[in-house]
């Protein structure tokens, strides 16, 4: 599988945890950090908007990700180069199931590894440290306000001139007044619904998901506590702009208002789609021919998940927040400049000399571990002794073969040609013999 499809199944497994409330509390805090920052740091240039910090903070987020991108795909490369010997010597095995041929097969692809200093699980422990930072990236864009300060204070000074969580009766007719706003609520992930909400972070956390016509339904709903409150205005006018995107709401699901009303933010999950598409192709222009053939069942399943993976990516940004989208598609265009440069070094870099630093980070690693270096004649010795070991059971099992084989044909001579007293007398012999 490539390094696109493994982070793309992370991609997609952090959204649906994320949507049945999966936290990484500790590390989505620290994004939330980031986030806030760069939305601070817009705010001194006089620009208040979700949007353009969701790009940073993708773009940071890349950069800071980028020597774990760099060693995976520096694995990826490598195994382009093992996979062909892998499947040589499954090959060259196939069919034959007996514990012997296995153990030959697994010391045969043991030792292709080891010749290049990597592992058949060389790529994962990058995926493994990304895996819980992506799904904190997720967890943030999806609640901003629970994790930047500095959009939650726009919602709790809405909240508080409501009145806080005094107000969640009369917050609860709101909602009830409109079945958007009662699914609003189960996009907010309350537990328990409507009745659900009863703490000011699960206010602001529906709030937040509200979109411009809403906003003009909850000032009209709560029209006398914030009369005249200038502070409230403004706030309800930055909530509106910070999350108008070239006129999408990011916090409203470009599929939310059904498939039969489409809309300009349709071509968010659209774009996300052929983005992923795109970045596919640039990542595996970079393995070369290594995994590819007609007659490679892998390659056949990686072309069906390259269809189905971008076709899975438009499925769930049309129905998460436009934020989420936003987000895919800045990710897969920085992915595609960062893969770009990434050909462009392994291309000219010299395999020789990558794999033998290769190995002797490896056996730097297994020193450590009081392990002995990787030693390629050791390995072909160990082949020579398993070969030797297999050469003479073959033997035995000829030998008894052929022993077999005599004793049958001696009995079917001696049958053949004695007469009908000597085989009975034969028969007795062989009935007294068994019955003691």
């Amino acid at each position: 599988m490539t390094l696109y499809l493994d982070e793309e199944v992370i991609v997609l497994t952090a959204l649906f945890l994320t949507k049945t409330g999966g936290i990484l509390g500790p590390i989505a805090e620290i994004m939330g950090v980031i986030m806030d920052a760069l939305f601070r740091f817009t705010q001194t240039f006089g620009v208040v908007n979700i949007g353009l910090c969701i790009i940073l903070f993708t773009l940071v987020t890349r950069i800071l990700m980028f020597p774990l991108s760099y060693k995976q795909a520096k694995s990826q490369k490598l195994m382009s180069i093992v996979q062909p010997e892998v499947m040589a010597i499954q090959k060259k095995y196939s069919g034959k199931t007996d514990q012997q041929s296995m153990m030959m097969q697994n010391a045969e692809i043991k030792a292709v590894y080891d010749k290049y200093g990597t592992s058949m699980t060389g790529g994962c422990l990058q995926l493994v440290i990304q895996m819980p930072i992506i799904l904190a990236l997720y967890q943030v864009i999806l609640n901003i306000p629970a994790y930047v300060p500095s959009v939650k204070q726009y919602f709790t000074n809405i909240v508080t001139a409501i009145g806080g969580e005094s107000a969640i009766g009369s917050l609860r007719e709101f909602i009830n007044s409109s079945d958007e706003l009662v699914n609003l609520v189960s996009q907010a992930r309350i537990s328990g619904g409507v009745d659900g909400i009863a703490t000011s972070n699960q206010i602001i956390d529906f709030l937040y998901r509200l979109n411009p016509s809403q906003w003009d339904m909850f000032t009209e709903h709560f029209s006398q506590q914030l009369s005249g409150n200038a502070l409230v205005t403004e706030s309800i006018n930055n909530i509106i702009n910070m999350n108008n995107f070239f006129g999408i709401n990011l916090a409203t699901a470009p599929g939310a208002g059904g498939l039969s009303n489409p809309n300009i933010a349709w071509i968010i999950p659209i774009l996300a789609g052929l983005s992923q598409w795109f970045s596919t192709k640039l990542i595996q222009s970079q393995q070369g021919t290594g995994m590819q053939g007609d007659d490679n069942a892998m390659a056949s399943t990686m072309k069906t998940m390259n269809i189905m993976f971008p076709l899975m990516s438009v499925w769930f940004c049309f129905t998460f927040a436009s934020g989420i989208g936003v987000y895919w598609i800045a990710s897969s265009f920085i992915m595609g400049i960062q893969q770009y440069f990434l050909n462009a070094h392994f291309k000219k870099m010299d395999i020789e000399a990558m794999i033998k630093q290769n190995i002797e980070k490896t056996n730097a690693k297994r020193a450590k571990k009081g392990l002995p270096p990787i030693n390629e004649k050791a390995t072909e010795s160990q082949f020579k002794k398993l070969q030797q070991k297999e050469q003479r059971e073959e033997e035995k099992r000829n030998v008894a073969l052929e022993k077999t084989k005599e004793r049958v044909k001696e009995s079917n001579k001696y049958y053949n040609t004695s007469s009908i007293a000597e085989r009975a007398k034969m028969v007795q012999k062989y009935n007294e013999k068994n019955n003691k």
